[in-house]
């Protein structure tokens, strides 16, 4: 089966659960074919550089006049459908023949499926697959449903109605697709994140807490206002008398606003903001860690919060979306409502108090479901099953 994944860019290092899917997909026996703008040297599978756009007016136009040439010679019937199938969805004159042009390497091609790894890359391709005779499918993460629709509303509109089967990474986000618009009628399957299990190992064996121990916690995330990073600083802030040190890793556009707040709740000499760390060198902050925290405001799932539990490293969690779905509350690691310092900061006095045969057992518990529910292998065969035409 000829398989075209659809992305904005080439996976980068940190987003292996697109390159693990790919590789995956290929061992089943299946060819792939990913349509991104180039990047990075990324040569797992054949990649087609998608169509820019030139800030030279008279460059662009020469560029589609080209392409307008080349595609009606090669695809005439699949020119023809796309075009009427945008005009009966009434776009306008221009903006069919723009969509032409920046689908074009996509549309001649010969596809069994076109999988679009994000909703948000649906947008403007919305009747490829119909025009070259291919199932579609998008996946659903976190930014495409939590964040996206609501800055711009009925973006999914065109998708509900083109699209064959939708994945979703977990039930939360289906049901919050509901409420925009996606109809039960459209096949759904919740496949969930996996992780490598044999490079994300338990490495020594983690023991109870002390009155005189200072803690290690360890939050893996972007620096994002979604990550929900300033109610954990203040709830960190409410420990009181215990010795602790906080460790985010990651970057992005909230430094600023953290340094300011790790200041104004006079943590300091206790947070530090390492930046960005490499895939291959995360292994160590996970090694060092007590405590992981991921106190989201919204979340699709997040592999961190999985890494973290094969570790060995007790887990704490928001009840945002599909993290309820990743912790099971006081069996793999504790489910703290949202927006609530108080209450994270109380669950994790709590936590340093227990005994350490229950926090024993909470460790195992998330060893052992993490490699059996969220393993690789098992991911590879759900996906594999996914793109089966027997399921129509």
């Amino acid at each position: 089966m000829k398989i075209g994944l659809v992305l904005n860019r080439t996976p980068a290092n940190s987003e292996q659960f697109i390159t693990s899917k790919i590789k995956g997909l290929q061992q089943e026996g299946h060819e792939v074919i990913l349509f991104a703008n180039q990047y990075n040297n990324f040569n797992i599978c054949e990649v087609v550089d998608m169509p820019r756009i030139s800030n030279n007016l008279f460059l662009q136009l020469i560029k589609m006049f080209i392409t307008y040439i080349i595609i009606i010679i090669r695809s005439p019937i699949v020119t023809i459908k796309f075009l009427n199938l945008e005009k009966m969805d009434g776009k306008s004159f221009r903006h069919r023949w723009e969509n032409l042009y920046l689908n074009n390497k996509i549309l001649i091609k010969k596809l069994d499926w076109l999988h679009f790894c994000f909703a948000t890359t649906t947008i403007r391709k919305e009747n490829i697959a119909r025009s070259i005779k291919a199932k579609m499918s998008t996946s659903f993460r976190g930014y495409d449903i939590n964040i996206y629709p609501l800055k711009n509303p009925n973006c999914y509109s065109l998708l509900w109605k083109k699209v064959d089967k939708i994945h979703s990474i977990s039930n939360a986000l289906l049901e919050k697709a509901k409420s925009y618009g996606l109809n039960d009628s459209v096949l759904q399957q919740v496949i969930y994140p996996a992780i490598d299990t044999n490079r994300f190992r338990n490495k020594k064996n983690k023991s109870g807490f002390n009155s005189n121990q200072t803690i290690e916690f360890l939050t893996v995330a972007r620096l994002h206002w979604i990550k929900g990073l300033e109610y954990t600083l203040e709830a960190l802030a409410k420990l009181d008398s215990i010795d602790f040190n906080y460790t985010i890793v990651g970057s992005g556009s909230e430094y600023e606003r953290l340094v300011l707040v790790i200041n104004q709740l006079n943590l300091r000499n206790k947070v530090e903001l390492v930046g960005h760390i490499p895939y291959e060198a995360i292994l160590p902050y996970y090694e060092q860690a007590d405590l992981y925290i991921q106190y989201s405001i919204e979340e699709g799932f997040c592999n961190a919060v999985l890494e973290a539990q094969t570790m060995g490293v007790l887990t704490v969690v928001s009840d945002a979306s599909g993290l309820s779905e990743n912790i099971i509350h006081n069996k793999t690691g504790w489910v703290v409502p949202k927006r609530e310092p108080r209450l994270l900061a109380k669950k994790i006095k709590n936590i340093l108090l227990m005994e350490n045969k229950k926090l024993d057992q909470i460790r195992l518990n998330g060893i052992e479901r993490v490699e059996n529910k969220f393993d690789l292998s098992s991911q590879v065969r759900n996906f594999s099953k996914f793109f089966d035409e027997n399921l129509f």
